[in-house]
């Protein structure tokens, strides 16, 4: 009898006790860490989401204002397009507004690349909300989005060697945008 229980029970006993140990003590924080890794990559893929709506519609918004030589007939239901567009884009960077810690945190901040995003919501957000024309406003938020598309989004082989240059004319952009919005609020 001590000869089997030396040799199969107590081998038994001590993972049994190992993995009562493990379950109640590591396995939740690794459940709890789960949790918060999944809504970061969550938080990261809604901002992608974001950023290609506002391209698309940015877009879609220019194609109908550079068509301005339509009939008057289709123009009523073209304009309730428009309208529909302006207000996506609307709650669009709202949300990135109110929810921009959510991706924003989880990139290096020794790259400047979190501080990019945070200006980037800001400006977008001041761009669609300013009293410029539509048009404007239109190729304003597009030019600031396509370097964020670039630099965040876009897969690393095919853009390392673009991923500076976006950087710079985002940052261009950025600069330009405040420079202006000071400009105007001094006059």
């Amino acid at each position: 009898m001590t000869v089997w229980t030396h040799s199969v029970a107590l081998p038994v006993l001590v993972s049994l006790a190992t993995t009562i140990v493990v379950g109640l003590s590591v396995t939740p924080r690794l459940a709890a860490r789960g949790k918060r890794i999944q809504a970061a990559h969550d938080a990261r893929d809604r901002f992608g989401d974001s950023v290609l709506d506002i391209l698309a519609l940015c877009g879609n918004l220019q194609s109908m204002l550079g068509d301005a030589g339509l009939g008057d007939p289709p123009r009523p239901k073209l304009q309730s397009e428009c309208d529909r567009w302006e207000g996506q884009i609307d709650e669009t960077t709202a949300w990135l507004t109110d929810h921009w810690q959510r991706f924003a945190l989880g990139y290096l901040g020794t790259l400047g690349t979190r501080d990019l995003v945070v200006e980037y919501v800001a400006c977008a957000r001041g761009v669609w909300l300013s009293s410029r024309p539509l048009t404007e406003r239109v190729h304003l938020l597009r030019e600031m989005t396509e370097p964020i598309q670039t630099i965040y989004f876009e897969r690393r082989w095919r853009v390392i060697g673009e991923i500076p240059k976006a950087q710079e004319r985002l940052r261009v952009t950025l600069a330009s945008v405040k420079q202006s919005k000071q400009a105007s609020d001094e006059a």
